[in-house]
């Protein structure tokens, strides 16, 4: 592998764009703070939202267009892609009432991938997670799918707040755990693309 990725320079422009990306993340929740966009704070329209439906597409196309480039992890980049999908149309919820019936029928083309690649989703899963990059999605996985949804219990809240002011507290924190987690795996998504490229330019040599 193309070593030119890890170089210091590199590095320290990555974490610069990075804490960029976290900073603005953070200003979007307490944009949301100042100007909630709706009734309540951080509802379905808010800068929070918004972003976590921005990322969360950016992701479904990224990893079903970087499957037909890296055909090794295509059967894992294609179900991973249509799960994203299903995490953007379930975003809409408040909108569409029968959002339900859509992501089904996405997680049943989905079940037929897995089904159709089963030969090969050992190998690909395999070539997946040995990438430094794989780590970042797992991460941010585990921050908005899991312990998001953990932090955000309401029994948790209401053992430091009371019940007339606990649902702000619980909305802002959740809702911005979530979105960092986001961010991590879009983060995770961008250095595919370095570790991508840096392979390809290596065998082009």
């Amino acid at each position: 592998m193309n070593m030119k990725i890890y170089s210091p320079v590199f590095i320290t422009l990555r974490v610069i764009i990075y804490s960029l990306l976290m900073f603005g993340l953070a200003e979007a929740v307490r944009f949301d703070a100042l100007f909630p966009m709706e009734e309540g704070y951080f509802g379905e329209i808010s800068m929070v939202e918004i972003s976590q439906e921005i990322i969360l597409f950016a992701l479904f196309m990224f990893y079903l267009v970087f499957g037909f480039k890296f055909r090794e992890i295509q059967p894992v980049s294609n179900i991973v892609s249509l799960f994203f999908l299903i995490s953007f149309i379930r975003e809409f919820n408040f909108l569409i009432d029968f959002w339900i019936y859509p992501a089904l029928f996405v997680l049943a083309i989905t079940g037929w991938l897995v089904v159709r690649d089963f030969r090969k989703l050992k190998s690909a899963t395999e070539t997946f997670f040995s990438y430094p990059a794989s780590a970042w999605f797992f991460s941010g996985f585990l921050v908005t799918y899991i312990f998001s949804r953990l932090f955000g219990r309401s029994k948790f809240w209401l053992l430091i707040y009371d019940e007339s002011n606990y649902r702000l507290a619980k909305a802002a924190t959740e809702e911005g755990i979530e979105l960092l987690g986001d961010a991590l795996m879009l983060i995770g998504a961008i250095e595919f693309i370095f570790t991508w490229l840096a392979q390809k330019k290596e065998v082009q040599k």
